[in-house]
C-alpha cells in the first residue's frame, strides 16, 4: 500500500525542493485550510476541483487561485487575505439562487421554528407538572424528564445555532464577500478567534442531537426492563440511565470535535465534513438499532401472547389493529425513521432533497417532538394505571 503523505508534509517537501532548485518565478504550494494548493505558474490562473469532503459543496465546481509574474498569489489587502475564487464551489450556499431555494430554505426555517416553540411549551409544561405532583416521583418519571430536557436543548441549540452561526462577524463577511463582484472568499482566515463561539454552538447542537437518541434508548431500556426483567425502580438504575444519556454521547461529540478541529477546521463546523460525521452519527445510528430490537421484541411478543390469548374466542382485528396504531406511534417515539434519513445521501440535485427536507422535517420536529410529549404526558396522569398495566403485561408474559 502507498503511503498518504498529508497535505502540509507535501507542501514543506516541495518547498524544500524549490529552494534547492532556486525556483523563484513559481508560486509554492500552499494548504488555505480546504485545498492543497499544487503549485502555480506566474501570470495565470490555478484551477482545482472543490473538495469532495464537504458534501455542501458544488462538487463539479472548481476554485481558482492566480499566480502573479512575480511568482506569489495574488493577495488582496484591504481583506488580508490571499485572494482565492470559491464562488463554483458555493453555488449551493449563496442566497440568491436561480431555482428558488432561498425561498424553499426561509419556508423550512418557519417551520421548523414554529415546532420547536410549540414542542419547548409543551414540554415545559410536562417537566413542571411532574415537578410539582409529588406523587408522580418516580424512576420512569424521572426518565421522562430527562427526555424532555434534551428535547428542550435540542430547540434552543437550534435557535442559539441559527442566531450565532448566521450573525456572527465572520460569517458575514463570508456572505458579503460572495456578493462581491470578484465572488472571492477565504476559508482559513488569519485570526480563527472569531469562529470560537459559533463552532461550540454547533458542537452544542450534535451533542444535544445525541442525547436525543440516547435517552429515547434509555426509555426503550426501560420499557423493556419493565416487561421482560425482574426490574425494580432504584434510584441506583436511574444513575446509569443518566450515564447512557448523557454521558456517552459526550465522548463521541468530543472525539468528533477533537478531529473536526485537526483535519477540517474550516468556518464553524456547519458544513458537512465528509466522513468525519459518522464519528457520531455511527453511535446514534448504533441506539436506534439497538431501541429498534428491544421495539420489535415487545411488539412480536405482545402479538404472540394476543393471539395465544383469544385463540377461538373471538375475532381479534380489534385488538391487532390496536397493536398496530401503537406500533405505528412507537416507530415515531423510538426514532426509527432517522436510520431512512441518514443512510440517503446528501445532494441538493433534483426535487427528491426537497421532499426528504420536508419528511425529516416532520418526522423529527412534528411527530417525534409533539408524539413523545403527548405520549409521556398520559404516562405521567395515569401513573398509578400504567403500573399496573406493566405488572400485567410482565405476568402475562411469564405465564
Amino acid at each position: 500500500m502507498v503511503p498518504v503523505i498529508p497535505c502540509s508534509v507535501h507542501v514543506l517537501y516541495v518547498d524544500f525542493l524549490f529552494s534547492l532548485l532556486a525556483v523563484d518565478e513559481v508560486c509554492p504550494p500552499d494548504w488555505d485550510g480546504l485545498i492543497c494548493w499544487p503549485h502555480g505558474s506566474p501570470g495565470l490562473v490555478t484551477k482545482v476541483p472543490c473538495p469532495s469532503y464537504i458534501y455542501d459543496f458544488n462538487h463539479k465546481g472548481h476554485a481558482y487561485r492566480k499566480c502573479d509574474v512575480n511568482g506569489s498569489w495574488v493577495f488582496v489587502d484591504r481583506w488580508n487575505k490571499t485572494w482565492t475564487n470559491y464562488s463554483e464551489c458555493l453555488r449551493f450556499l449563496q442566497p440568491n439562487d436561480e431555482d428558488g431555494r432561498q425561498e424553499f430554505f426561509e419556508r423550512l426555517y418557519i417551520m421548523y421554528t414554529v415546532g420547536y416553540a410549540v414542542s419547548f411549551s409543551s414540554l415545559l409544561v410536562a417537566i413542571f407538572i411532574i415537578g410539582y405532583f409529588r406523587r408522580l416521583h418516580c424512576t420512569r418519571n424521572y426518565i421522562h424528564m430527562h427526555l424532555f430536557v434534551s428535547f428542550m436543548l435540542r430547540a434552543v441549540s437550534i435557535f442559539v445555532k441559527d442566531r450565532v452561526v448566521h450573525s456572527s462577524a465572520g460569517l458575514q463577511d463570508f456572505d458579503s464577500a460572495l456578493l462581491d463582484n470578484l465572488k472571492t472568499v477565504s476559508m482559513a482566515p488569519l485570526d480563527k478567534s472569531q469562529y470560537i463561539g459559533c463552532k461550540v454552538t454547533v458542537l452544542l447542537f450534535i451533542y444535544f442531537l445525541a442525547t436525543n437518541y440516547y435517552w429515547i434508548l434509555v426509555e426503550g431500556l426501560y420499557l423493556h426492563s419493565l416487561i421482560f426483567m425482574a426490574f425494580r425502580s432504584d434510584s441506583r438504575y436511574l444513575w446509569g440511565f443518566i450515564l447512557i444519556g448523557w454521558g456517552v454521547p459526550a465522548l463521541f461529540v468530543a472525539v468528533w470535535a477533537i478531529v473536526r478541529a485537526t483535519l477540517a477546521d474550516a468556518r464553524c463546523w456547519e458544513l458537512s465534513a465528509g466522513n468525519i460525521k459518522w464519528i457520531y452519527q455511527v453511535p446514534i445510528l448504533t441506539a436506534i438499532g439497538l431501541n429498534f430490537i428491544l421495539f420489535v421484541n415487545i411488539v412480536r411478543v405482545l402479538a404472540t401472547k394476543i393471539r395465544e390469548t383469544n385463540a377461538g374466542r373471538y375475532d381479534t382485528r380489534k385488538q391487532y389493529r390496536k397493536l398496530a396504531k401503537s406500533t405505528l406511534v412507537l416507530v415515531l417515539v423510538f426514532g426509527i425513521h432517522y436510520i431512512i434519513f441518514v443512510g440517503m445521501p446528501h445532494t441538493f440535485e433534483g426535487s427528491s432533497w426537497e421532499v426528504r427536507m420536508y419528511c425529516e422535517l416532520t418526522f423529527s420536529v412534528y411527530c417525534n417532538n409533539s408524539i413523545t410529549a403527548q405520549i409521556s404526558s398520559q404516562l405521567i396522569f395515569f401513573n398509578l394505571a400504567t403500573e399496573n398495566m406493566f405488572k400485567s403485561a410482565k405476568d402475562v408474559i411469564l405465564s
